[in-house]
C-alpha cells in the first residue's frame, strides 16, 4: 500500500486538488446566479488550490519525464551521451531544487513568525510558503529517483 501512495502520491493530491477546485467554483456559480449571493471565500481557496497544484505539478512533471526541453541535440547523440546528459540533467534539477528549498524554508520561517492570516478563510498565509518547500523537496526525491532508473537503463 505504501509503495503504491508512493508512486501515485502526486496524482492523488493533484486530483483531489482539481476536484476540490471544480466543486468550490461550481458554489460559487451556483451561488451567485441562482442565489444571487456570491461566496466571499471562494475565490481565494481556488487560488490556494489552484497554487498547491501548480508546485506539486513540478514533481509530477520530474518524475515523469514530461518537462519543457529541447531534444534537438539530445536525439543527434549517441546512448552513451543522451544519458551522461540525463544524468547530468538530474544533477541539475537537484542542485536547483535544494538551493529553492532552502531559500522557501526561510520565507517559510518569517511567515510563521509573522502569524499574517489571509483575509477571507483565515488560514495561515505560510500554507502558501509550505507548498514551495514541499514541491522542491519532492522535486529533488524524484529527481535522485530518475537519477538511479538512468544509472540502472542498460
Amino acid at each position: 500500500m505504501l509503495k503504491k501512495l508512493e508512486k501515485n502520491f502526486e496524482e492523488i493530491i493533484l486530483m483531489t486538488l482539481l476536484v476540490l477546485m471544480s466543486i468550490v467554483l461550481g458554489l460559487q456559480i451556483v451561488a451567485r446566479y441562482v442565489f444571487n449571493n456570491s461566496l466571499s471565500w471562494s475565490e481565494e481557496l481556488v487560488r490556494y488550490l489552484f497554487i498547491w497544484s501548480t508546485f506539486l505539478g513540478i514533481p509530477y512533471s520530474i518524475k515523469k519525464g514530461i518537462s519543457i526541453r529541447v531534444d534537438f541535440l539530445s536525439y543527434r547523440m549517441s546512448y552513451k551521451n543522451q544519458k551522461r546528459l540525463k544524468i547530468l540533467n538530474c544533477i541539475f534539477i537537484i542542485i536547483l531544487f535544494a538551493i529553492i528549498s532552502l531559500f522557501s524554508f526561510d520565507v517559510l520561517n518569517k511567515s510563521i513568525l509573522s502569524a499574517q492570516k489571509s483575509p477571507a478563510i483565515g488560514i495561515p498565509t505560510w500554507t502558501l510558503q509550505f507548498s514551495v518547500f514541499i514541491s522542491s523537496l519532492l522535486s529533488i526525491y524524484r529527481a535522485v529517483e530518475n537519477l538511479f532508473k538512468i544509472r540502472r537503463e542498460k
